[in-house]
C-alpha cells in the first residue's frame, strides 16, 4: 500500500503535468495549501478534468490501481479537491482501503 508521501509525489507529478498547460507565472504550487477547486483556485473547469485524468494515470503508472476521481466531488461536507492537502489526505484514505 502507498504510504502519504507516495501519494503526495504522484500528486505533485499530476500538478507538474497539469501546470504544462497553464499560462506562465500561473502555475500550481507543490503545497498542501493550494486551492484547487473554488475559492482561489487557478484551474478552470478543463483545468479539474486534466488534474483528475493526470493523477488517474499516476495512480495507474505508480500503484497499479484504477480510480475514477470524477466522483470526488463533495461529500458530506468534505471537498477532497478544494486544496492539494486535501487531495492527498482523500487519496490516501482511498488507496489504503481494506
Amino acid at each position: 500500500m502507498p504510504d502519504k508521501a507516495d501519494i503526495e509525489r504522484a500528486v505533485f507529478r499530476a500538478l507538474d503535468r497539469v501546470n504544462e498547460f497553464l499560462p506562465a507565472g500561473v502555475e500550481l504550487e507543490r503545497s498542501a495549501s493550494e486551492p484547487l477547486a473554488g475559492r482561489g483556485s487557478k484551474l478552470d473547469s478543463m483545468g479539474i478534468v486534466n488534474l483528475v485524468c493526470a493523477l488517474e494515470d499516476e495512480a495507474s503508472l505508480q500503484f497499479g490501481v484504477g480510480l475514477n476521481l470524477m466522483d470526488a466531488g463533495e461529500n458530506d461536507g468534505y471537498q477532497p479537491l478544494e486544496t492539494v492537502g486535501s487531495l492527498v489526505s482523500y487519496l490516501t484514505k482511498i488507496l489504503n482501503r481494506a
